[in-house]
């Protein structure tokens, strides 16, 4: 086939008229721009509520490591075993903990719902009197999903918790006071994310045998178009990376969630009831893991219970007050009521099951292998952090951040940094860079968030 021809076509096609279309080449189209392609990475954000037990509290530190900087696993699970972030001691290596978050705009109403709207943003809120304050400024998810998934497409939004609650969902926001809704079964999103799982299985099997094998019917073509003495070894690579597209498609195609993962999601009924909420979380957490190994969506936002969650955790067979009430103390949600026997220590059990669901998701993403070597894990960054900094008194200027992962290399990992009060948008720059976004010239972003913050990244958090 003639140089030239290729010049008119832009596709090839195969056996049955199947059709794959082909990448622009400099050496044929000289005038044309072109865009590097991007490693997969991926972003996950899980965030719990009602403060943890740590320094500055009325109880003391019993969640962070004793000290800052290098971490190894011997000073999680040993040194530290008794902190709650002692349970994730095999991955120390690869986690990144940034203690002392700011969430820098007022809470002159509601503590927690004036909060949470600035977790992903870094904005401030419409404020008010209201239970449900609105973010001015989109979340960190929408701009990261726009540049991995494709502009337009929308992050995995998920919540473990009820409908009908004080404060509901709050963690994303597709555009300025445009909070994104949050799905809440494991199923329906399950069945959303597959499309033809509820087709008859010869129907899946046309589908699959249809699609999967593009690459295969025009095979004979790419050959002849990889021998072209005109096409550049530049392009040849593009080639390539196109072809890698097209297998990541094919993946999706046919690629499903394990036997016995579907079957507990599908045994889940009633996924906003107060007993199953961890259960809930582990299936959000199995199908975000799934959908970032198939290639289906890149981020994923959770958020485990409501705005103030008053789930009602069992723990050691034996099932607590409100979790909300534990956080303040009291056998209530305001300032006054019957003192909670223990309620400190039952806050740091509390903190202890929602960092032993997080490792699951770490188990999780770890269980899959990358083709860069390794696993989905180190092609990630999977956070938990949350809204507030403690129980009483509910202060936002000392949030805390865990990352796991060093999102294919680009995260410093292995260590423990104190970032002083600084605010959030410092940690969203961070994140947005690990997933490899810069700015149009090249260089770190450094200004999500309110225009009014102080830019920058977080300190020594990024390779490059």
């Amino acid at each position: 086939m003639s140089i030239s021809r290729w010049s008119r076509r832009r596709f090839l096609q195969g056996l049955g008229g199947v059709s794959l279309a082909l990448p622009m080449f400099e050496s044929l189209w000289p005038k044309s721009a072109f865009a590097q392609a991007m490693r997969h990475r991926f972003l996950v954000v899980v965030k719990a509520g009602n403060g943890i037990v740590q320094e500055g509290s009325e109880a003391g530190e019993r969640f962070w490591p004793r000290s800052v900087g290098a971490i190894t696993i011997n000073d999680l699970k040993v040194t530290n075993a008794d902190r709650t972030t002692g349970i994730l001691g095999d991955y120390a290596p690869r986690l990144l903990m940034v203690k002392k978050v700011r969430l820098p705009f007022p809470r002159n109403s509601c503590g927690h719902a004036e909060a949470l709207p600035q977790v992903l943003t870094a904005m401030n809120h419409t404020g008010g009197t209201s239970n449900s304050p609105l973010a001015l400024g989109r979340s960190v998810d929408w701009l990261v999903s726009d540049k991995l998934n494709g502009m337009g497409s929308a992050p995995l939004t998920f919540m473990a918790g009820p409908t009908n609650t004080y404060i509901g969902n709050g963690l994303s926001w597709s555009a300025p006071q445009q909070r994104a809704s949050a799905e809440r079964s494991p199923m329906s999103a399950y069945m959303r994310l597959t499309g033809l799982s509820s087709a008859p299985p010869e129907v899946q099997q046309l589908v699959a045998n249809r699609r999967k094998s593009v690459n295969d019917l025009v095979r004979a073509q790419l050959r002849d178009l990889s021998s072209q003495p005109q096409l550049s070894t530049k392009d040849k690579q593009r080639l390539d990376q196109h072809l890698t597209a097209v297998r990541d498609m094919e993946l999706q195609m046919s690629c499903d969630l394990e036997a016995d993962r579907i079957a507990a999601v599908q045994a889940i009924s009633g996924p906003e009831g107060n007993d199953i909420r961890p259960e809930v979380v582990r299936r959000f957490m199995d199908l975000t893991a799934w959908a970032f190994n198939c290639r289906l969506n890149h981020v994923a936002t959770l958020q485990v219970g409501p705005g103030n969650d008053g789930t009602q955790y069992t723990i050691n067979g034996t099932k607590l007050p409100s979790f909300h009430w534990i956080s303040h103390r009291i056998y209530a949600d305001g300032s006054d009521g019957e003192a909670i026997p223990d309620a400190v220590e039952l806050h740091h059990q509390v903190d202890r099951l929602q960092i032993g669901m997080y490792k699951y998701l770490l188990d999780r993403l770890e269980s899959y292998a990358s083709p860069y070597g390794g696993t989905l894990l180190d092609d990630s960054a999977a956070c938990w952090t949350n809204d507030l900094g403690d129980g009483p008194p509910h202060d936002a200027s000392n949030t805390p951040w865990i990352i796991a992962g060093s999102a294919g290399g680009t995260l410093r990992t292995g260590q423990v940094v104190d970032h002083q009060k600084k605010n959030i948008n410092l940690v969203l720059n961070t994140l947005i860079n690990a997933m490899g976004i810069r700015k149009t010239d090249g260089s770190q972003t450094d200004d999500f968030g309110d225009a009014t913050l102080a830019k920058g990244v977080v300190a020594n958090s990024l390779t490059s």
